[in-house]
């Protein structure tokens, strides 16, 4: 199998046209915007197919996403978003939500929000230390804004995600099944599969943990804009929040430093530096980077979908760029 290479996350999402939206969804959306839509460029950003766009009409522009309940994954999911949405407290660093709402359209329900449109954009184009420090601010005051949320917005907990009876993640047996690591990743040798697969069962303990947690944390869901108060700090602002789950506090910072490392950004220093994950132990990083590398070889070894043809491309190349921290951090030779 070829090598996965680095991906564009700006360029991920093959979705709808506004053209393609339900009349009755086009017009609650011009309403909200004031004007006639005249321009709707779709967001490059995600893996799923549910329309996202900025759409501009006279002098406003707003960030529009709408899903049909016909198409169910997606359709729960912004249901789940506009109930997370409308529990978070107003001072968390996400784009302000105009409305949300369930309307009848062309024979079915839709679920449609409606966002500010935020001037920024992407980080990862590449990872630099400003921007990283941005999201780690705004991390911070996610964790403790989040734990404001009532009990019945928490989520699941990563425990029973990973390692329920109801998971289908399969990560527990992941090395197991696969005596040998798939041929786009780096080789490990006998007893450094077995380490794997003991960090990774270790994911039991090391991820239990009652921090809510938006759980999803990726370039493609913040973006980066300039912050009124300062001219040197950017903020990050947080997108798509309907994945909230609990676990350890550090569980979102170690997966985002995945990817800045891998862009040759010395992370050792943030983590072990940053009140999120400064107490955390090693080794219960460590398995919970196995438990991802896991769930990202699982995945990435599923069919890939023509809704979303990146999406098995992103899970093999953080399978391999998970696999190359953890053996950096084990000193494992190669």
């Amino acid at each position: 199998m070829t090598p996965p290479v680095g991906v564009d996350y700006s360029q991920t999402a093959r979705r709808q046209p506004w053209s393609a939206l339900p009349a009755a969804v086009q017009h609650r959306f011009a309403a909200g915007l004031g004007a006639p839509v005249d321009s709707a460029p779709l967001a490059g950003g995600g893996f799923t197919n549910g329309f996202a766009a900025v759409l501009t009409g006279g002098n406003r522009r707003v960030f529009a996403k709408a899903a049909p309940a016909t198409d169910h994954l997606i359709f729960a999911a912004y249901v789940r978003e506009a109930e997370v949405l409308a529990a978070l407290p107003a001072n968390l660093p996400f784009p302000l939500l105009h409305f949300a709402e369930l309307i009848p359209a062309a024979g079915t329900q839709w679920q449609l929000l409606c966002f500010e449109a935020i001037d920024g954009y992407m980080p990862g184009q590449p990872w630099t230390a400003t921007d990283l420090g941005a999201v780690h601010r705004s991390l911070l005051t996610v964790q403790s804004g989040l734990q404001e949320l009532p009990a019945e917005f928490s989520g699941g907990s990563m425990v029973d995600d990973f390692f329920g009876a109801d998971s289908q993640t399969g990560v527990s047996d992941c090395w197991l099944v696969n005596d040998r690591l798939p041929s786009y990743l780096s080789p490990l040798n006998p007893q450094q599969m077995a380490e794997l697969q003991d960090l990774t069962l270790l994911g039991r303990d090391a991820l239990v943990g009652d921090a809510v947690l938006h759980n999803d944390l990726r370039a493609d869901n913040i973006l980066i804009r300039s912050n009124p108060r300062s001219t040197t700090e950017p903020v990050a602002l947080f997108c798509d929040w309907n994945f909230l789950s609990t676990g350890p506090a550090w569980a979102d910072w170690v997966a985002l430093l995945v990817y800045p490392r891998h862009a040759g950004i010395d992370v050792g220093p943030w983590l072990t530096e940053s009140p999120l994950s400064a107490d955390a132990d090693p080794d219960h990083i460590d398995a919970w980077l196995a438990v991802l590398a896991a769930y990202m070889v699982t995945s990435g070894s599923q069919p890939d979908l023509a809704t979303s043809p990146f999406l098995r491309t992103h899970q093999r190349f953080t399978a391999r760029i998970l696999i190359d921290w953890i053996s950096e951090r084990r000193h494992w030779e190669f």
